[in-house]
């Protein structure tokens, strides 16, 4: 993973953290709207907010980097099995965890985020931040998180399949599709 994606994940993750309401601020509430503002920056401009694999568990999807930040935050230590410690620690510093709920330690970077990313990530927080878990879970548990999740694979959900189930025009798509196929083709 590259700095610039370490750095947009954390101010995503601060960034949501500075305007969530308080008694939102659990991990569940979080990696929701996490996985809401990426959706929606899918939909309307065919780019990821930012990069981590959207996964596929039992409560809905949930970016799996953040999830594992988080995780370590509130005192869970198997992710630095399967993670970068340093990509972990550079962002699990900034957070605060104290009876079940997170805080952030710092101001987000402004500098990270453009102003599609801001109005995402304002509509996730708006939208979920008034949710009930049971309409979250409704909400999220899509016919692309059922594929994924009943797989049998690493249950890593397309983004291309995101979009598409929640709305995105043609020409994003189509979009969307070519830019997956050449970030694939270059790794």
């Amino acid at each position: 993973m590259q700095k610039i994606d370490i750095q947009r994940i954390k101010a995503v993750l601060l960034y949501i953290l500075n305007k969530m309401p308080d008694r939102r601020r659990d991990i569940y509430y979080i990696v929701k709207t996490a996985f809401c503002a990426q959706k929606n920056h899918l939909v309307e401009y065919a780019i990821p907010l930012f990069n981590d694999n959207i996964v596929a568990l039992p409560f809905g999807p949930v970016p799996s980097l953040i999830y594992n930040i988080l995780r370590v935050a509130r005192g869970d230590r198997s992710p630095y099995r399967f993670c970068d410690k340093e990509v972990l620690s550079q962002v699990v510093d900034t957070i605060s965890y104290q009876d079940e709920s997170f805080s952030a330690k710092e101001m987000y970077d402004i500098e990270c985020l453009s102003i599609s990313n801001i109005k995402c990530l304002d509509a996730a927080i708006d939208e979920i931040s008034n949710m009930g878990f049971g309409e979250i879970m409704d909400k999220t548990h899509g016919n692309e998180w059922d594929r994924a999740y009943h797989d049998g694979g690493n249950r890593i959900m397309s983004n291309l399949a995101i979009a598409k189930e929640n709305g995105a025009s043609d020409e994003i798509l189509t979009y969307l599709s070519e830019t997956l196929y050449f970030d694939k083709v270059s790794d």
